[in-house]
């Protein structure tokens, strides 16, 4: 997601897959569900590829779409829920990480690449 926000222009899966060393197979498999959170728009032939559908999106956005919710593995096979410190540490965890990825946005992140020309390798 970050590179398709440095593209001017539409970004073929190669492209995005030579630049970013992610493999061609998987990066369909991940605009499916990037796709249908309205992420990003893809478009047929010649001059097709994928963009970042909107301003606006943060982390929490695309992880949301593409792994679901953000939930730590608790106690296994723990019943004390309320007294548990794990099951604490692991709430907290969960609040932390939703809230901080909402708070980053793909743009911001892009955009510091831009500006310090880096842009492969992501």
């Amino acid at each position: 997601m970050v590179y398709l926000a440095t593209c001017k222009e539409n970004c073929s899966i190669r492209s995005i897959s030579e630049a970013t060393g992610i493999s061609g197979g998987y990066l369909e498999q991940l605009m499916i569900p990037l796709r249908r959170a309205k992420l990003v728009v893809a478009e047929r032939g010649v001059q097709g590829g994928y963009r970042i559908a909107r301003s606006g999106i943060s982390c929490h956005d695309v992880l949301n779409a593409s792994e679901g919710d953000f939930r730590p593995v608790p106690c296994k096979d723990c019943e004390h829920t309320e007294a548990c410190k794990t099951h604490q540490i692991w709430s907290m965890l969960q609040s932390v990480v939703v809230d901080y990825s909402k708070q980053v946005f793909i743009e911001d992140l892009a955009s510091h690449l831009v500006e310090h020309e880096v842009g492969g390798g992501i």
